[in-house]
């Protein structure tokens, strides 16, 4: 019994906080027609009832009440945002009275989102580009009909090419690209430090291989461009911190040396951003979705993989700073958290993995500044930014 009335009350919530936005709505602009805070409350309140019921078909009966309201209100109505918010409201009303509360109050909080932003949604959608349009197609394609068509069978030397995995990496990075694009395309450059910190919790790599991109196309914000990567490679050292904890004795040599990597990084971050001579104006950035630099990477992503398995099964368990310099060029978080691992299981002495798994990172460091060497300027800043703080918490590491 408690735990119904738990769901009633997470459905008269929902309905409630839409509610809210909805009065608002109708004040600020006649947005609403069907109600107001008390209206869109009871919607939530009638559909947790109605799941709660004896009956099943009180829940459909309902919703073809809710459904009616809706259209009758229509012709009073410039748009129908308000008549489908109810029936959403009704909807998520009967999945909190089911007991699918999460799930429906992450809905709520979307449509709560969506209404909210009625203004700013409208502006973007009326300034999308036919380019843009293609690019989210495009991407849509690619992971919704390629990949699922591709094998997950592990193919090649010593089976490390896996065509499912290799092309999640291609749209990692087309993604990355993407929302980078978008990023900038709403906010000016504020917008990259957004995408660069979102972006870097995935994958710096990939927001790396964006930001040649973009400066290939607008080389005079490199100072931007490479802000971007730097801040982006800050986030995979914060990754790095959290596999090690899997370990406390790692953990207790690492924060140290990777906390001065951070410092570094965020200071020539910092400095970027500061003598970027345009840091208010739009950025102008061209390609939204960059497939062939996406298959190029992941073509390189293949290659090293196969290198750090060879290394492996040449070199065996002593070369681990050999394996770790090879694995960190692909993929810093399988190496730390395989060493975190052994050293967890004191298969490992904790002073080797620790070094390996700095090593790991500054390959990776470097593989990253190789990259940005490709577009013409950018290579130096990144190279400023990202590896001498490798280099100093290496020696960190080493000395104390």
């Amino acid at each position: 019994m408690q735990e119904s009335l738990w769901h009633l009350l997470a459905a008269t919530l929902i309905g409630f906080a839409v509610g809210l936005e909805r009065e608002r709505a109708k004040v600020e602009r006649q947005g609403s027609t069907i109600g107001g805070v008390r209206t869109f409350t009871l919607l939530g309140l009638l559909g947790g009832v109605g799941a709660l019921g004896p009956a099943p078909w009180l829940s459909a009966a309902g919703l073809l009440g809710v459904a009616g309201l809706a259209v009758y209100t229509l012709k009073n109505s410039r748009d129908a945002t308000s008549q489908v918010a109810a029936l959403v409201v009704y909807v998520l009303g009967v999945l909190c009275g089911l007991g699918i509360v999460l799930p429906a109050l992450f809905a709520g909080a979307l449509l709560l989102g969506f209404l909210a932003f009625h203004d700013e949604l409208h502006a973007f959608a009326g300034g999308i580009e036919r380019s843009e349009v293609e690019a989210v197609v495009l991407l849509a394609l690619l992971l919704g009909v390629v990949y699922p068509l591709l094998p997950d069978v592990n193919y090649g030397p010593y089976g490390v090419w896996n065509p499912r995995e290799i092309w999640q990496v291609v749209l990692l990075v087309a993604g990355v690209n993407f929302v980078g694009y978008l990023a900038l395309r709403l906010s000016g450059s504020k917008g990259l430090w957004v995408a660069a910190i979102l972006g870097g919790l995935v994958s710096s790599t990939a927001v790396t291989l964006s930001m040649v991109t973009q400066s290939r196309a607008n080389p005079s914000k490199n100072l931007l461009w490479a802000g971007g990567v730097v801040l982006a490679s800050q986030m995979m050292l914060g990754r790095l911190l959290v596999w090690s904890a899997t370990a406390p004795a790692l953990l207790q040599l690492l924060w140290f040396p990777v906390l001065v990597w951070l410092l570094w990084g965020v200071l020539v971050t910092a400095w970027l951003a500061r003598h970027d001579s345009g840091i208010s104006e739009s950025v102008p950035v061209q390609n939204p979705l960059q497939l062939q630099s996406a298959l190029i990477f992941a073509g390189v992503y293949a290659l090293v993989k196969l290198l750090a398995r060879a290394g492996l099964e040449v070199f065996g368990s002593a070369g681990v700073f050999v394996v770790s310099a090879f694995s960190g060029v692909a993929d810093v978080d399988a190496i730390t958290l395989s060493l975190a691992r052994l050293a967890a299981n004191q298969q490992l002495m904790v002073s080797v993995a620790s070094v390996a798994i700095l090593v790991a990172a500054l390959s990776n460091t470097v593989f990253k500044a190789a990259l940005a060497f490709g577009a013409k300027g950018l290579g130096a800043y990144v190279a400023l930014g990202l590896i001498p703080g490798g280099v100093l918490a290496l020696l960190v590491l080493l000395v104390f």
